[in-house]
C-alpha cells in the first residue's frame, strides 16, 4: 500500500487507486469553494486523482462524520462526482459496525 497526496501522484499510475474523503468541504476543500479559480484548481486535482488508476478506481466518501466533541454530521458527496456519467459508476454501500 502506498499513501500519496494528489500532488505527489502527478505523472504516476497504479493498478488500483482509492480516492478518499470525497465530500463537500474536503474535496473540494472548504477554502476553495468561495473562489472560482481555487475551485477549478481543485477540479484539476480531482482529474489527476481519478486518472492515476490503470485498472480499478474506487471513489470513497463517508456518509457520516463523527465530530471531535461528540455527535455526528451527515456528509454531502463532492460536487465533482456529479461530473462523472452515471453509466461509468457502480455504487457500493458499505456500513460498518460501531468503533
Amino acid at each position: 500500500i502506498l499513501l500519496s497526496t494528489v500532488h505527489q501522484a502527478k505523472g504516476l499510475e497504479w493498478k488500483v487507486v482509492f480516492v478518499i474523503w470525497l465530500t463537500e468541504g474536503m474535496f473540494p476543500s472548504q477554502r476553495s469553494m468561495s473562489n472560482v479559480d481555487s475551485l477549478e484548481e481543485e477540479r484539476r486535482l480531482f482529474y489527476v486523482a481519478v486518472t492515476r488508476a490503470e485498472d480499478e478506481l474506487y471513489l470513497c466518501w463517508p456518509y457520516i462524520k463523527r465530530n471531535p466533541g461528540g455527535g455526528e454530521t451527515v456528509q454531502r458527496i463532492s460536487p465533482f462526482l456529479a461530473d462523472i456519467p452515471p453509466n461509468l459508476m457502480e455504487e457500493w454501500r458499505i456500513s460498518g459496525g460501531g468503533f
